[in-house]
């Protein structure tokens, strides 16, 4: 099984702290360390994960140095946006009124037919009017992990 996940969930890889589901967040790091899913990223991602570590107050550069290296040897597929997800990604943000980062993850979901796996509120605002969006909880009961 193929997902895409957003730098919410990204970030509970590397901090419990004020975070919810970490537990499930965790969970599907090690189905995709089991080889059990593939999680695709777009690039942007890797940005908002050292972002958010950035701005969190016990983290140290050595640390978040080392939450880069995790992630790249996790090797998860990332996507560098071309032409076709960056259209889509425009028309997702209009029709969403989300942000163009966020509707980016909506858009290379739709390219990889896969889920995107997210805790953000905003996008999960938009579940009516797209399916393949879950939280963490929704995934989890998908697919039992």
């Amino acid at each position: 099984m193929r997902i895409v996940t957003d730098a919410s969930v990204g970030v509970k890889w590397f901090s419990s702290k004020n975070e919810d589901n970490v537990d499930l967040a965790l969970q599907v790091r090690d189905q995709k360390l089991k080889n059990k899913i593939e999680i695709t990223i777009p690039d942007l991602f890797l940005f908002e994960v050292m972002n958010a570590l950035l701005k969190k107050k016990d983290f140290t550069n050595n640390i978040i140095h080392l939450a880069l290296e995790t992630l790249y040897l996790m090797d998860l597929d990332i996507i560098y946006p071309d032409k076709e997800i960056i259209d889509n990604t425009i028309d997702i943000s209009e029709k969403s009124k989300l942000t163009f980062y966020d509707a980016c993850y909506m858009a290379v979901a739709l390219s990889e037919k896969a889920l995107l796996i997210t805790e953000d509120l905003e996008i999960l605002q938009n579940k009516n009017n797209f399916s393949f969006i879950k939280s963490l909880s929704e995934f989890y009961s998908i697919i039992k992990l």
